[in-house]
């Protein structure tokens, strides 16, 4: 499943349809509707897996991402768009421009406590550079995961756009395809395990690792699960 959802999303990708903009365009705003119409059960997905309570949800996970399809809406065209060089004696001739290509199929790994928010938002700049992405979502957030896997392709491009769904196993079956990126965000354990992995092809990586967040831990608190 891993590899044919990779294969497919290749085969999508080299199909040129992800390049336009207008079809870029068309994509954030979809997410964007996403957001919008599906408000309710993402608070309530985020309620099962996190005890976020909706205000939460729309400060910490939805308001962030509108903000950032907006963002890439009004510079699509100046992010697109060929940039002039400076000329060398062995160019001095020609024309002389450097133009911004997508790389192709991205990877992105989400994380457990921000469930939408990390992945839609490296999934933002994936469809505005015109890429493919394969979207795993954290499996600790099942909710959240099971969602984004049932909704989120009904307003995507579900060959460029899929949502694997699973656990270590089905990571790391992912891990051994080839990408153009991977972007995950986890712990620095993990994230050396990616790019281990990712070196095996040259493959550049994102990574988001771990934090220096101050956690406050009160008396009824299971200290066992809390250092965990």
């Amino acid at each position: 499943m891993e590899k044919q959802a990779v294969e497919k999303a290749r085969v999508a990708f080299r199909s040129g349809r992800s390049r336009p903009l207008e079809f870029r365009a068309k994509q954030l705003k979809e997410i964007k509707r996403f957001l919008n119409e599906k408000e309710q059960e993402i608070a309530a997905a985020l309620k099962k897996d996190l005890n976020k309570n909706q205000y939460d949800t729309a400060l910490y996970e939805l308001l962030g991402l509108e903000g950032e399809i907006q963002l890439a809406l009004e510079n699509l065209e100046q992010w697109a768009a060929p940039r002039p060089a400076e000329k060398t004696l062995l160019t001095i001739s020609d024309e002389v421009y450097i133009q911004p290509e997508p790389l192709g199929v991205i990877l992105i790994i989400g994380a457990w406590n921000y469930p939408i928010a990390l992945v839609i938002q490296p999934l933002i700049g994936a469809i505005a550079s015109g890429n493919a992405a394969v979207i795993k979502p954290s499996e600790v957030s099942v909710h959240t995961a099971k969602l984004l896997e049932e909704f989120l392709t009904q307003y995507l491009d579900k060959d460029l756009y899929p949502v694997v769904n699973g656990g270590v196993p089905e990571t790391q079956e992912l891990l051994k395809q080839r990408f153009d990126h991977i972007f995950y965000t986890g712990n620095c354990a993990v994230g050396k395990l990616v790019m281990k992995a990712a070196s095996h092809n040259l493959t550049p990586v994102t990574l988001e690792l771990g934090g220096k967040s101050p956690c406050y831990i009160d008396k009824d608190c299971d200290l066992r699960i809390a250092c965990r």
